[in-house]
C-alpha cells in the first residue's frame, strides 16, 4: 500500500548536446559478428519428466533472426554461427559439455579486438552445494545442464558435464580478453519457491528438482539431498550480501577491469529462486509451437524495435510481462546495459518491410514476433523513405508465420485494391495501425475436492458477467488449464503449502496470475473472495469489482505496445529514497528493485520536444488496484520534479509505476487519467476505431467489446506512450 506525499518542482531546462560518435557502420563493416546457440531438450540421465521441447525451437528462432533479420550492416554469416542442439536444421553436433566448452574455446581463439559473440544457452539449469567452499555466498552453485550430464556423486565432482558458473564466467573472460563485446542470454532457471495453485496445461518449467539429479544407493542419496536441503534453508534466497536480486551466472566483476577487455553483457530468464516457463507462442495462435518465453519475449521486442539500448530492451521484456500479467519470473539485466543492442546506430526504428512479389504472391520479411497477424493493415509505399501520405495502396495480411507474412492488396481508407502486378519496384509495407486487445481471457476454476459445490457457483457466475453489459470489463472464458491471464481457484488458505497457522479455512475464490502461483512469503497475498453458498449475489458484486478493477490495470500495461514517444523526446525517471539512507537511487525500467515501508518514489521528468506534453503517473498495487498519483502539462524543454508517494505496511506483493504521457494539442484541456482509478467507471460507451492515444486511454475505462486500433499517421496524431516500472514491496527486514 502507499501513501501520497507530493512534493512539486517544475522548472525550465536546456536542450542537451549529443556528443559525436565513431561511425557505428564503419565499425560494422570492421567487426566479426559470432554466435554460440546452445539447445538442450533430452536428457538420458534424467527422467523423461524432465525433458522439454522448447529449447531447439528457442535456437531455431534465434539461428533465422540472426542470419536473416538483424538489422543493416549487421552481419553474421552462417560460418561464424555455431549451433549446438538435436534435429535442429543447421545443427553442428549435440551440445554436450565438451562441445560447449570446445565452442566457446574456438571463439576465444578466433575473435579480434571490436568483435561481437552472442551467446544463447537455453534448457536446464540446476543449483548444486558448492564444490569449493566459501565461493558462492548463499553456498550454491548456479549450473547448466549440458545434455550429457550424469548423477552428482560426491561433492567434489558435483554434477558430472554440468557447466558451472565459474566455468561459464572463466569461458566468457577469455573472449572478452581478446576485446571482444559478450552479449549472453540465458533461458533457463535454478530453482523455484513458488506454489503453484493450479495447473496449467500449456506450460512447463524449466526446472529440475536437485534430487532427480543425485545418484548412488537410497542412503546416500537420502543424506546428500538433505545437505542441500539445508544448505538452501540456511541461505539468503535468491539475494546477495546487500539485499539485492542475485544474478544466475554473477559474470559480471565487482572491481575494476582492463580498459581493452571487451564489455560484457548479461540477460537472465529467472532470479535463481524462480522458474522460467516454456509455451506455445505466439499466444492464441493455432499449432504453435513450444519456445521459452523469455527467448520469445526477447525476439519479438527486438522484431519490433531493433535500434534499442539492452537496457530498454530489458525495459520491453518486463513490460510485456506485465501486460501479460505475469508477476514471475523476474528477469535480470547486467552489464554495459547503455550499449545499444548489437551495436547498431541510434536511429528511428520503422515498422516497415520490403514488398517481395513472386509466383502471384506478396510477402515480407516480418511476422508474428513484429505483431503482425492476419487482418493487420501496411500502407504500400513508393520507397524506404516516403511519407504513408503517399501510400498508393495497402495490403493485408493473410497469414503469418514468426519471420514472414503472406499478404494481399485490399481496399481500405478510400484507396482501391491494388492488382500485384501494379505493386511497384522496390515498395515497401509500412505498418498503418496499432492494435490493443483488450479482452481478459479468465481460466475457470477447476473443481476442487470437497469444493464442489463453491467450484459450481464461481463457474455460473462467470457465465453471467461474460456475458453481461455495462459491466466495465471484458471478458473471454477458457476451460482451467489453458492459456489465460487470470486464473480462477476455489480453496481453502490453510491448503496452501506455506500457509501460516493463523491461515482461514473458509472456502474462498482466489484471483491468480498467468502462472498459477500464490506466493504467501513476505506478506502477500492474491486477491481472494469468501464464498457464501446461500449469498449468490454477494459474490456476483464482488467479483465484478475485482475484474473490473483487474481489466484496467490489465488494459493500462497493454497501451504500453501502442507507444510512439521516443527517450530522447520525453524521458521519464523514478527514483527511491531509502528511509534510512541520504540521496535518490535510480529506480530502472529494466530491473524490479525491492522497496520496504518507509521508502519513497520521486519522478523526474524531462520534455526535450517541442511539443506539450502531459503526464499522468498512476500506482498499480499488487491486488490490481490503481491510485491516480498526479497529473501535470509540461511545457517544450521543461522538467517536472516531484515526491510522489511512501510505501506502507498495509500490502506487499509485485507492484508497478505507470508514466502515460500524451502529446497535447495547443489550447488542449490536460489530459487526466483520474477516471481510470478503481472509485468508478465512465457509464457512457464509444464506438470502436479511435483515431488517437488518448482514445484508447478512454477505452480503457468503457470496456471495448474486443480491441482498440491507433491510426498512424507522419505528423497529424498527438503521440502517446506508457512507461511501465515494476517493483516488489516486502517488509522491512
Amino acid at each position: 500500500m502507499i501513501k501520497l506525499t507530493r512534493r512539486t518542482l517544475l522548472v525550465g531546462t536546456s536542450a542537451l548536446v549529443a556528443a559525436g560518435t565513431l561511425s557505428f557502420r564503419a565499425l560494422a563493416a570492421s567487426r566479426t559478428y559470432h554466435a554460440l546457440l546452445v539447445a538442450c531438450t533430452e536428457y538420458p540421465a534424467l527422467p523423461q519428466r524432465n525433458w522439454l521441447i522448447g529449447p531447439k525451437n528457442d535456437a531455431g528462432l534465434v539461428h533465422e533472426y540472426l542470419l536473416k533479420n538483424v538489422p543493416d550492416p549487421v552481419r553474421f554469416a552462417p560460418e561464424n554461427v555455431t549451433l549446438l542442439a538435436k534435429d535442429v536444421p543447421g545443427a553442428k553436433g549435440l551440445p554436450t559439455h565438451a562441445a560447449i566448452k570446445a565452442a566457446l574455446a574456438d571463439l576465444a581463439t578466433k575473435v579480434q579486438r571490436d568483435d561481437f559473440v552472442y551467446l544463447h544457452l537455453s534448457g536446464h539449469g540446476a543449483q548444486q552445494p558448492e564444490r569449493v567452499k566459501g565461493d558462492e555466498t548463499d553456498g550454491l552453485d548456479e549450473i547448466f545442464l549440458p545434455v550429457d550430464i550424469e548423477k552428482w556423486i560426491n561433492r567434489d565432482a558435483g554434477v558430472p558435464n554440468a557447466l558451472v558458473d565459474n566455468e561459464i564466467g572463466d569461458a566468457l573472460d577469455a573472449i572478452r580478453n581478446k576485446g571482444a563485446f559478450v552479449w549472453a542470454v540465458f533461458d533457463c532457471c535454478h530453482s523455484g519457491t513458488a506454489t503453484r495453485a493450479v495447473e496449467v496445461d500449456d506450460e512447463l518449467e524449466r526446472k529440475v528438482e536437485f534430487a532427480d539429479l543425485v545418484g548412488g544407493d537410497e542412503a546416500a542419496r537420502a543424506a546428500t539431498v538433505k545437505a542441500y536441503e539445508d544448505t538452501v534453508a540456511s541461505a539468503s534466497r535468491g539475494l546477495d550480501e546487500n539485499g539485492a536480486r542475485k544474478h544466475a551466472f554473477n559474470l559480471t566483476p565487482t572491481g575494476g577491469e582492463p580498459i581493452t577487455k571487451g564489455k560484457l553483457v548479461a540477460f537472465y530468464a529467472a532470479q535463481t529462486v524462480e522458474t522460467t516457463p516454456e509455451m506455445p507462442l505466439p499466444k492464441g495462435t493455432a499449432d504453435a509451437p513450444r519456445f521459452g518465453l523469455f527467448t520469445f519475449t526477447i525476439l519479438s521486442k527486438l522484431a519490433e524495435n531493433p535500434n534499442v539500448t539492452y537496457r530498454q530492451l530489458g525495459q520491453a521484456v518486463l513490460q510485456q510481462y506485465s501486460a501479460d500479467s505475469r508477476t514471475r519470473p523476474t528477469p535480470l539485466f547486467e552489464g554495459e546495459l547503455d550499449a545499444r543492442v548489437f551495436g547498431t546506430d541510434k536511429t528511428d526504428a520503422v515498422m516497415q518491410w520490403p514488398i517481395v512479389v513472386k509466383d502471384g504472391e506478396a510477402t515480407i520479411g516480418a511476422g508474428l514476433l513484429h505483431r503482425l497477424t492476419p487482418g493487420s493493415k501496411l500502407a504500400i509505399l513508393p520507397s524506404a523513405l516516403s511519407s504513408l501520405s503517399d501510400a498508393v495502396g495497402y495490403v493485408e495480411v493473410q497469414s503469418a508465420k514468426n519471420l514472414e507474412s503472406r499478404v494481399k492488396p485490399v481496399e481500405f481508407e478510400k484507396k482501391p485494391a491494388l492488382k500485384l502486378a501494379d505493386i511497384p519496384a522496390n515498395a515497401y509495407a509500412r505498418v498503418a495501425e496499432i492494435a490493443v486487445d483488450y479482452r481478459l481471457t479468465v481460466a475457470r476454476p477447476a473443481a476442487t475436492k470437497g469444493l464442489e459445490k463453491e467450484a459450481e457457483l464461481v463457474n455460473s457466475v462467470l457465465d453471467k458477467l461474460a456475458t453481461a453489459k455495462e459491466t466495465g470489463f471484458n471478458i473471454e472464458l477458457v476451460d482451467p488449464g489453458k492459456s489465460a491471464e487470470l486464473r480462477f481457484a476455489v480453496m481453502r488458505e490453510n491448503a496452501i503449502a506455506g500457509a501460516g497457522k493463523d491461515a482461514s479455512d473458509k472456502p474462498a475464490l482466489w484471483f491468480l496470475p498467468a502462472s498459477g502461483d500464490v506466493t504467501l512469503k513476505d506478506g502477500s497475498k492474491p486477491p481472494l473472495i469468501i464464498i457464501h453458498l446461500d449469498d449468490r449475489q454477494k459474490l456476483v458484486d464482488a467479483t465484478t469489482r475485482n475484474l473490473r478493477t483487474i481489466f484496467r490495470a490489465t488494459g493500462l500495461s497493454r497501451l504500453a505496445a501502442a507507444s510512439d514517444y521516443k527517450p530522447e523526446d520525453v524521458d521519464v525517471q523514478f527514483q527511491v529514497k531509502r528511509r534510512d539512507k541520504d540521496g535518490l537511487e535510480p529506480l530502472q525500467a529494466s530491473a524490479v528493485p525491492r522497496v520496504s515501508p518507509g521508502d519513497e518514489v520521486h519522478v523526474l521528468a524531462k520534455n526535450s520536444s517541442d511539443q506539450l506534453v502531459d503526464i499522468n503517473v498512476l500506482y498499480v498495487g499488487s491486488d490490481y488496484s490503481i491510485t491516480h498519483i498526479v497529473a501535470e502539462r509540461l511545457a517544450p524543454q521543461a522538467t517536472l520534479e516531484e515526491g510522489l508517494l511512501a510505501f506502507t505496511d498495509t500490502s506487499f506483493g509485485m507492484e508497478r509505476m505507470i508514466a502515460v504521457l500524451t502529446e497535447a494539442p495547443p489550447e488542449s484541456e490536460k489530459e487526466d487519467l483520474s477516471f481510470l482509478a478503481q472509485d468508478g467507471v465512465a457509464a457512457m460507451t464509444r464506438g470502436l476505431g479511435p483515431a488517437s492515444f488518448s482514445d484508447m486511454l478512454a477505452d480503457i475505462g468503457m470496456a471495448p467489446p474486443t480491441r482498440s486500433v491507433m491510426r498512424l499517421a507522419d505528423k497529424s496524431g498527438p503521440k502517446g506512450a506508457v512507461m511501465i516500472f515494476p517493483m516488489e514491496t516486502v517488509p522491512r527486514a
